[in-house]
């Protein structure tokens, strides 16, 4: 985070501000407005979270009322002439001022007199405004008849102070235009635009909120508000990184639409994306809600460490998480406490141990994954399906696991061991056997183990061990999962007889594949840690029938290794067999009952495998036995592991987080973020909705809201959307964006004069309507719209519309961009449904500011560059747009050529032209259509006729419109 962004901002925030109580006007200094500005810009790059030169910080109150390394007090309450704070920076000694020369220029005498000032009064320290608990605030009382609520009352209130007032209401065209877009990202139709010109004449509040609350309805309002969170949640349809792999996440894309749709109250709209699979007796959906975290990037490159994109992917869903619920640069806090807010360092790794024993651990299989019905009318089914098949495979495993757990394991009693492959050889650990490989492993190594029995054997225990196993539960080994167990009885003449094992039992499903494909040499799946190895682990093989040994028979249990993965081969360093006499697991073995209890798991596990629909990467909580530890790492580097973190954790300078059981959990976070005492969470949330549809939030930097953010605009604003929202509207989204679109500031029109525009420049206090170019979705979205394309099907898997020659060159060809033929629906879809590669995102989006997604984007900043043009004149997604506009325009407008062009212009714009801008048109489209006449050849591929010809160039010229690309 370079100083000179800091500085930037807090220099405007000092000149923005403009709220509350100022010094001129009560004398009382305000810490927040006036003295935290000067501290961040000059004094906390030495003196706050990153370093604390001298002992000395300004970020916490304690710290810059007390002493430094010197001994003296730093702020003195009340004594400036007593505070060390106030002679460094009066001094003209080189070595003691403050800031450094090097670092700064002198204060000048205005600071120095409002910092003097400040310790005189006290030096109150107040905490960062967005930090402070939201009340609702008094209402301003404005003398006029403009406002249409409240929410009209704050900005004509902060209008009159900057002596602005308000610009007049927009035309029908203009609103219906505005409204269509912010509520469901597309531009209204012509018999849209008619009926709501006639009922607004007739009344216009009457006909306003009744096209309120029809968008709000409309199923496309979901499809329009769920791309927003996309870009939030760092949606794709690939992975990222390396070689970028496809993967199925679609589900989740349909699961914010229908949230939406269905107003899904904010709190529950958090808490399921962040611990769904927590709550008690979740649904699919629930599950389906936390791929949110599973969309971060994996990398599954030859050579790469999957626990290093494991911690990479733990990382960024920390930061993410603060961005998106708190709007917190919490990231940097991964290497240093906070530069300028009241995070330290060990507060991200308690922050951290959250999400740091979920299953997933970069795997190229993706696992966990859920499998989800592809009509969510199963979703209810597919939910009982796996409660059953989880229920059935605790019964028979939970039964044989209780057994094997109070039973005294003997060693095995190994005399020897031979490899396939490498070498292994016994060693005595701590007086137990365990056999040990010698130098590198190898993929399809199988080990051959000789034991001795004396006694009826009825079971045997194999243990997996980490090649290291004091750092393992940090620092993983690599795993070794058992392609495949098998036991043979040897005689004296080396004559091997093959013994059945009847049931593997493993100790738990964690981080396993199919235990019981251990028992198939035709399969490579089975059980054992995949792909990385933290604690040592265990499975009971149970013989079809007990073993005894005549004289001079061993026995031989052969373990194969067949599995690598990022080209290393996954094969144990340390392993051990014990053996079991005990006549109880035999007994068990045979037992009717548990014969039965078996094929009900396999029964239910094949019904679940059944469900017609994707396996998707959902987020899991590791067993609790297995889990691993968190660490503070050094200077951010995960290599470099510090203090053990022992319990999760939210920062002390927010309000404490409730635990419902002995250790908080991410359900329990993520009900703390989505609770009414978190100060950020409603407050972030309206912060977004404003900005989307206003064009800048009342906080601008919606990505933070923290001291080195830009203020508020109208922070008592703020506050009222933000009590609003979270209490009488109960988190309902629609319910308060419909109170900001009823309200007269929103219907403003946005053709006001220069004068107007000279006096609020960047419309800060929203004294007429922005006028905004569209979001990259809405453009293409609209192109499908008024050319007569769009295909209204929602939901389903990714399509693949048409792409410029050349794009599709991904560096891993596993996935192909096949375009539907002209003519078929999926080339037609909206925006949101295009297949989206992080390391080739579709080019049409991308030149309208449509991020990557490799990360969370809290904000797109609008930029104008030729890419833009070039695209909507010569992209073939856009030809096509152009064509149908054509269409429109020549065969579905009855009369003549200006109607046509009339109506084709109003399509696009939603307004009619004025006489002057038709008769350019017309004009154009002549001059068009003459060139044709004479050069026909120019025709190909364009049109069979001159005039159509002509109407296609005019539709391209009329999508290109500043009137087409605005709202």
């Amino acid at each position: 985070m370079p100083h000179y962004q800091h500085i930037t901002a807090f220099t405007l925030g000092s000149i923005l501000l403009g709220s509350g109580v100022s010094h001129a006007q009560s004398g009382k200094i305000n810490f927040n407005e006036e003295v935290r500005p000067i501290l961040n810009k000059n004094c906390t790059g030495c003196h706050g979270g990153v370093q604390m030169a001298g002992g000395v910080s300004f970020i916490y109150r304690d710290k810059a009322l007390g002493k430094g390394e010197s001994g003296k007090r730093i702020i003195v309450p009340g004594d400036p002439d007593g505070s060390e704070f106030m002679r460094r920076i009066l001094t003209n000694d080189p070595d003691d001022v403050m800031p450094p020369p090097a670092h700064g220029h002198k204060l000048d005498e205005k600071e120095i007199t409002l910092l003097r000032n400040w310790i005189k009064q006290g030096a109150d320290w107040e905490v960062h405004w967005a930090f402070e608990q939201p009340k609702m605030p008094a209402i301003p009382k404005v003398d006029s008849k403009w406002p249409n609520g409240h929410i009209d009352r704050f900005i004509l209130a902060k209008m009159q102070e900057k002596g602005l007032s308000p610009a007049k209401q927009g035309s029908a065209a203009e609103l219906l235009r505005r409204l269509n877009f912010d509520l469901i990202g597309m531009p209204p139709t012509i018999e849209e635009l008619d009926a709501f010109e006639k009922a607004f004449a007739d009344n216009p509040e009457q006909a306003w909120e009744a096209a309120v609350d029809r968008l709000l309805a409309s199923e496309k309002y979901g499809e329009r508000w769920a791309s927003v969170w996309m870009d939030l949640a760092r949606y794709a349809d690939s992975e990222g990184l390396g070689v970028d792999m496809p993967r199925t996440v679609w589900p989740y894309r349909d699961w914010l639409i229908r949230a939406y749709n269905e107003d899904m109250p904010y709190d529950d709209f958090t808490i399921k994306q962040l611990a769904g699979d927590l709550l008690e007796n979740p649904s699919h959906s629930d599950r389906v809600a936390t791929v949110f975290h599973r969309l971060t990037q994996a990398n599954n490159e030859g050579g790469t460490d999957d626990e290093e994109f494991r911690v990479s992917a733990v990382l960024d869903r920390v930061n993410t998480t603060w961005e998106v619920w708190q709007g917190q640069t919490f990231g940097c806090v991964q290497c240093h406490s906070h530069p300028y807010d009241t995070f330290e360092k060990e507060e991200y790794y308690k922050f951290a141990a959250f999400f740091n024993n979920t299953k997933d651990a970069d795997t190229s299989n993706r696992f966990p994954t859920l499998k989800v019905p592809n009509d969510p009318a199963e979703y209810a089914k597919a939910t009982e399906l796996l409660k059953a098949k989880l229920s059935a495979e605790e019964k028979f495993y939970g039964a044989a696991r209780t057994l094997a757990q109070s039973e005294s394991w003997k060693d095995g009693q190994m005399t020897g061991v031979n490899t396939n492959k490498g070498k292994a050889e016994i060693a005595k650990v701590n007086g137990v056997e365990e056999v040990r490989t010698v130098g590198n492993v190898a993929q399809g190594t199988r080990f051959e183990i000789n034991l001795e029995s004396a006694a009826a054997l009825q079971a045997l225990r194999v243990t997996l061990l980490p090649k290291d196993g004091a750092k393992a539960a940090s620092t993983p080994n690599w795993g070794a999962p058992v392609s495949s167990a098998e036991l043979f009885i040897v005689d004296a003449e080396g004559k091997k007889t093959a013994s059945q094992i009847a049931y593997i039992i493993p100790d738990s499903m964690e981080a396993t594949l199919t235990p019981e494909d251990t028992l198939n040499k035709k399969s490579r799946n089975g059980w054992g840690p995949w792909t990385k190895h933290f604690h040592p682990r265990w499975a009971m093989l149970l013989p079809r029938e007990e073993i005894k040994l005549a004289e001079g028979e061993k026995l031989q249990i052969q373990l194969t290794f067949n599995h690598n993965t990022v080209n290393t081969p996954l094969v144990a360093n340390r392993l051990r067999v014990e053996a079991s006499a005990n006549q109880k697991l035999g007994d068990w073995a045979k037992d009717p009952n548990t014969q039965a209890s078996f094929k009900a798991m396999q029964a239910a596990r094949s019904a679940y495998n059944r469900i017609n629909g994707p396996a998707i990467p959902v987020i899991e909580e590791r067993d609790p036995a297995l889990a691993r530890k968190t660490h503070l790492f050094e200077k951010g580097n995960w290599l470099e592991k510090g203090k053990v973190i022992e319990a999760p954790a939210t920062p002390n300078s927010f309000p404490k987080m409730k635990v419902a059981g002995k250790q908080a959990n991410r359900l329990d976070m993520a009900r703390w973020l989505a609770s009414e005492e978190n100060p950020l969470t409603a407050r972030v949330e309206v912060n977004r909705l404003w900005q989307q549809l206003f064009g800048t939030g009342i906080v601008e930097t919606l990505e933070d809201l923290g001291s080195s953010g830009l203020p508020p605009s109208n922070p008592e604003l703020l506050d009222y959307l933000a009590m609003k929202f979270q209490g009488e509207y109960g988190w309902s989204r629609k319910q308060i964006i419909k109170e900001i679109v009823m309200s007269n500031t929103y219907r403003q029109t946005a053709e006001v004069g220069e004068s107007k525009r000279s006096l609020d420049p960047r419309n800060t206090y929203l004294s007429y309507a922005p006028r905004r170019r569209l979001r990259a979705e809405a453009v293409r979205d609209a192109g499908l719209r008024v050319s007569g394309l769009y295909a209204e099907k929602m939901f389903g898997k990714p399509v693949y519309p048409p792409l410029p020659p050349g794009v599709w060159k991904p560096f891993y060809g596993g996935d192909k961009w096949t375009t539907p033929e002209v003519g078929q629906p999926d080339r037609y879809r909206r925006s949101l449904y295009t297949y989206w590669k992080r390391s080739i995102p579709y080019p049409a989006l991308m030149s309208f500011d449509a991020p990557s997604r490799e990360l969370c984007t809290k904000r797109r900043l609008v930029s104008n560059t030729p890419i833009a043009a070039l695209t909507t004149l010569n992209d073939p997604a856009f030809a096509e747009f152009a064509q149908g506009l054509a269409r429109v325009m020549k065969y579905d407008t009855k009369g003549s050529v200006e109607k046509k062009i009339s109506t084709g212009y109003r399509v696009a714009t939603s307004r009619r032209p004025n006489p002057e801008i038709l008769k350019m048109l017309v004009d154009a489209y002549k001059d068009i259509e003459q060139s044709y006449k004479d050069n026909p050849d120019q025709l190909q591929g364009m049109a069979g006729t001159a005039d159509g010809g002509a109407y296609t160039v005019l539709a391209s010229l009329i999508l290109n419109l500043d009137a087409s690309l605005t709202k």
